[in-house]
């Protein structure tokens, strides 16, 4: 009679844990592609497109003008998207998912993704790189590039 009793404990725990750990998984999957706003010091609206992704906002490579001064190429031979401004250049090799600032590898949590054959990058990595003063309101998932020039920091 034990016997029986701990082996239905143990296909309860084993249908519970497979069911289960997916529930997580598919909250966080929810949040992937949800729209994220995208507003100036005053409020306005500055960028459409801009999606939230693993927990991070990300804009379209191809509006990066609209915020700030920079030139974005892509290098069709090492399959790398460049940014780059006045002081600071950023080369993302897409295939390998390297990273590098002015010329030397670098590690960050966010790197840019590529969606429905667009290139998104983390507002993280335009405020740690190019120093972008940006911030983030939680409750309306909004981005704000705030006025001002990038601080002049190396």
């Amino acid at each position: 009679m034990k016997l029986k009793k701990t082996a239905l404990i143990t296909f309860t725990l084993a249908i519970s844990l497979t069911f289960h750990p997916a529930l997580p998984v598919q909250a966080a999957a929810a949040m992937d592609n949800q729209a994220v706003n995208v507003v100036n010091a005053h409020g306005e609206p500055i960028l459409s497109g801009a999606i939230m992704h693993e927990s991070a906002s990300y804009i379209l490579a191809s509006q990066l003008h609209e915020v700030m001064d920079v030139e974005l190429s892509w290098d069709s031979t090492s399959h790398s998207v460049i940014m780059k401004d006045a002081r600071h250049q950023v080369n993302w090799y897409s295939i390998s998912d390297k990273l590098k600032v002015n010329g030397k590898d670098v590690t960050l949590t966010e790197k840019p993704i590529i969606k429905n054959k667009r290139t998104y990058v983390p507002i993280s990595l335009l405020k740690k790189v190019f120093h972008l003063p940006v911030s983030w309101d939680q409750p309306s998932k909004t981005v704000i590039f705030l006025d001002g020039s990038p601080a002049d920091a190396s």
